[in-house]
């Protein structure tokens, strides 16, 4: 999927839009993170995946063919000059944000995994001797093999 556009003003405001959506749906998100409460973002998580590849690949292609934006007026290029601003410190928070979430949540499951794995303990011997030896943390899906 790539933009449609007739000339580069076209491209401009297709990929002026696209930032502006792309960086609304980021500072939600990040929002949401911020609040804990990831779980709202699930609904909309498809829509924001779709519309970051759609900016990846036409900065991209931007990138490739710097022609196809050339004959801009001042004005539409300082307006996509600021809207890339706030769309890249948008994505700078939400990106700490997620990493936020990402490193509890490793926490947790690791914390989990570790107590389901001392719980499960096996004695080495009997006598005066005995202990038990600790396994490192194993999966959480108990009842199957990988």
């Amino acid at each position: 999927m790539t933009l449609s556009a007739n000339n580069a003003s076209d491209r401009a405001r297709q990929i002026l839009g696209l930032t502006e959506r792309l960086g609304t749906r980021l500072a939600s998100e990040t929002a949401a993170l911020e609040a804990h409460r990831p779980q709202d973002i699930h609904a909309s998580i498809e829509e924001t995946r779709q519309l970051s590849n759609l900016y990846r690949m036409e900065t991209a292609r931007l990138k490739a063919d710097p022609t196809l934006l050339s004959g801009l007026s001042d004005d539409m290029k300082s307006q996509l000059r600021t809207a890339t601003e706030t769309f890249m410190a948008i994505a700078k928070r939400h990106s700490i944000a997620v990493e936020a979430a990402r490193t509890v949540t490793e926490g947790i499951l690791h914390t989990i995994a570790t107590d389901i794995s001392e719980r499960k303990a096996q004695g080495a011997s009997y006598g005066p001797g005995a202990r038990q030896v600790y396994r490192d943390p194993t999966s959480l899906n108990l009842t199957h093999r990988a």
